[in-house]
Parts: C-alpha cells; sequence; structure tokens
C-alpha cells in the first residue's frame, strides 16, 4: 500500500494525540458504553499532558459514523488531523500523546482500499464505478449505440448481414467502454478490474482492454450493478487475493535481492536506508505488541535506531517514539511501499530481536531502490 495520502499529516512534530475506541452500536446501552469509553481515554490523555484544545478535538472519536464498529482519531494543536473508520472494534484501545500520531494499528486493521474499476457490461454500454486508493467513489454510464443489438430472425437475403451488423454494434460498444474504463483507471492509478454483466458484453469488453487490466481483470457471473452488495464482495475477494499474491512476490524478491545487496533486514539497518532514500518496499510484521523504539527528527526521513546517529547527522533536536509510527511517516514521506507479511513467512526464536522475530530479523525488512555497493 502507498501512503502518500498520509503526508498532509505530518507537517511537524511534537504533541499528536492518538485515541482509538470501541464504538459498537450494535448493543444496547452503546451510547453511554462509547462515552464511558471516551472519558476514561480523555483522562489518561489530560494524564499524559495533552492539551485541551488537543483533547477536545480528539473526541470526534465518541462521534463515529454509525457503521464504523471502532474509530481512530488523530489530532494536533487543537484540530483534527486524520480519522479512520473500522469494521471491527480497535485491537487495543490507544489514547496516546506522542511526537507522531500512531497509526499503525489503523493501517493493519484497515487496510487502505486498493485502487480499482468495477465495471456492469451491457450490449448497449454499461456502468463504471471507479474505486480510489482513498476510498472515494467515482460514477459513470457509458451510452453506446442501442441499434441493431437484438440478433433477430429477418429471413431472406439480408439475414447474415444483419447479423454481422448487430455483432459489429457489440463490439463498437465495448471497445467504447474498454476506452472509458482505461480513461478512469488512469485517472485513479487502478491496476485491477472487476466485470459483471451480460455474458458476451463481458468477453468484449475484456478483449478490448490493455494487457496488465486484461490480466488481472475478475469476473462475476452475474447481471448485477456496479455498486451492487454482490460486486462490492466480489471486488473484496479478488482484489484481497490480488494482495496477497503481490506481497508473497515481492516478498520473494526481496529474498533473492538480499544476497546481492539490495535489501536489508532488521530495525536499524531498515530505518538507515529510509534516510538515504533508497527503499521501494517496506515488509513488517503485524506484532500489536511491539514497542520497539526509534528516535526521530523533523524531515519525515529522520529516523534511526539511537540518538547518536541522528546528532551525528546534524538533525536537531531528536525526540523518541515508537518505530512503527517513526516507520510509517518515513513510507507516507518516500513514496514507499507498505506490505504487511503473511503469518507463515515470519520466524520467530531470536531473543534478541524485536518481538523474537528472527526472520525477517526484527519483524522488518526493504528492498532497496538501489544496491549497498552503488551508495
Amino acid at each position: 500500500m502507498n501512503l502518500g495520502f498520509l503526508r498532509p499529516m505530518y507537517g511537524e512534530i511534537g504533541d499528536y494525540v492518538s485515541v482509538y475506541l470501541d464504538t459498537d452500536r450494535s448493543h444496547e446501552n452503546a451510547r453511554t458504553a462509547i462515552e464511558l469509553r471516551w472519558n476514561a481515554a480523555s483522562q489518561r490523555l489530560v494524564e499524559a499532558g495533552a492539551s485541551q484544545a488537543s483533547i477536545d478535538a480528539a473526541a470526534a472519536v465518541a462521534g463515529a459514523p454509525g457503521g464504523a464498529r471502532g474509530y481512530a482519531v488523530f489530532a494536533r494543536a487543537g484540530a483534527v488531523a486524520f480519522t479512520g473508520a473500522l469494521d471491527a472494534p480497535p485491537r487495543r484501545e490507544i489514547a496516546r500523546l506522542a511526537p507522531l500520531p500512531h497509526v499503525m494499528p489503523l493501517l493493519a486493521q484497515r487496510r487502505p482500499p486498493i485502487p480499482h474499476i468495477r465495471v456492469s457490461a451491457t450490449r448497449v454500454g454499461g456502468e463504471i464505478v471507479a474505486i480510489g486508493g482513498t476510498g472515494g467513489e467515482w460514477r459513470d454510464w457509458v451510452a453506446g449505440q442501442d441499434w441493431p443489438v437484438h440478433k433477430t430472425s429477418v429471413g431472406g437475403w439480408s439475414e447474415p448481414r444483419f447479423q454481422r451488423s448487430v455483432e459489429e454494434t457489440w463490439d463498437e460498444n465495448a471497445k467504447q467502454l474498454a476506452a472509458e474504463v482505461e480513461a478512469a483507471a488512469g485517472r485513479i492509478g487502478a491496476r485491477h478490474v472487476i466485470v459483471s454483466g451480460d455474458i458476451r458484453a463481458r468477453s468484449l469488453l475484456i478483449e478490448h482492454l490493455s494487457r496488465p487490466l486484461r490480466d488481472s481483470a475478475a469476473v462475476l457471473e452475474e447481471e448485477v450493478s456496479a455498486d451492487s452488495q454482490a460486486m462490492t464482495e466480489a471486488a473484496d475477494r479478488a482484489l484481497s487475493e490480488w494482495a496477497g499474491r503481490h506481497c508473497r512476490e515481492r516478498f520473494d524478491d526481496w529474498q533473492a535481492r538480499l544476497a546481492h545487496g539490495r535489501a536489508v533486514q532488521g530495525l536499524a539497518r531498515t530505518m538507515a536506508a529510509f534516510r538515504d532514500g533508497q527503499v521501494s518496499d517496506l515488509f513488517l510484521a503485524d506484532d500489536p505488541s511491539s514497542t520497539a523504539p526509534a528516535w526521530i527528527g523533523p524531515a519525515g526521513n529522520d529516523l534511526a535506531a539511537s540518538r547518536e546517529e541522528l546528532l551525528e547527522l546534524d538533525v536537531a533536536g531528536p525526540a523518541a517514539d515508537r518505530a512503527d509510527a517513526a516507520l510509517v511517516r518515513a513510507i507516507a514521506h518516500t513514496d514507499a511501499e507498505l506490505h504487511f507479511l503473511p503469518g507463515d513467512v515470519v520466524e520467530k526464536g531470536n531473543p534478541e530481536a524485536c518481538g523474537g522475530i528472527a526472520r525477517p530479523l526484527d519483524g522488518v525488512c526493504a528492498t532497496l531502490r538501489f544496491s549497498l555497493e552503488s551508495s
């Protein structure tokens, strides 16, 4: 996942309030329970030294959207900097004051949407829904030629020509729909398309897509609208499978590059690679209990395992924070991509490593944009 959308949140360091709250309203007395949880969280923020203005801003967590079973709010200087809804209560309720926002639990529990296109194809056009990386939707209807589109028995010598004309109309409409799908994909950076609709229209549409979209296309063999629940569920399945396969392919690439100086593992070496602008892909074991520390400075790639490292680089006023918070900021500022590692590739058993994770060391590793030898 690309985290560039988080970049505006990191104007400065210091005094970030991060709150995660269970906002499930499906049970009796939910409103009272949410208020009690917020009261407890706000008291912890007072004890931590948060400003009243930022606490007041973070109170937005208690007014989560109706369908959100969990909610996260990040505030600074009396203003909300970012919010995120969860489809389940947070794995840990958090009320924290720190130099950086604690975004990693939100990313781990609610992965940002993968940009993609949903299409319901008909023989006279189709409906397009484009889902961007922030979850925003864009809709369009493509209307092609509406005659002739039905094969009927007209009889006589003209029937074969009429039937060919109908098929040519279908093909032309599919070509027009494919062009609009390509344009929408280009606007949001989508590499995946999910197609439903008429069986012949689906087939023709996929034939006219460019190879990257054609190869990634997932088909729902139903005639349903592009914004239907069935299409949402089909898209979720397809994108989950793609993300898992993509992560494993990238991790296999990391293993191949490690022996050739084009990858690193371990928290200290990964943070050093971020400082040098080398990281293209960061791989992380999802460990909610992690408390691994880091030192940070004002710039997005100011992060290190020790205060001394930053002082040697003339970074003014280093501050201590969580390593995962520092890594999220570095990813957002350097256009790297974040991948959560599947559990079966994480090996434990090193008591000296963060979380006891032996491979990748400390549960973190990175593929580099250029080799260590050339740096």
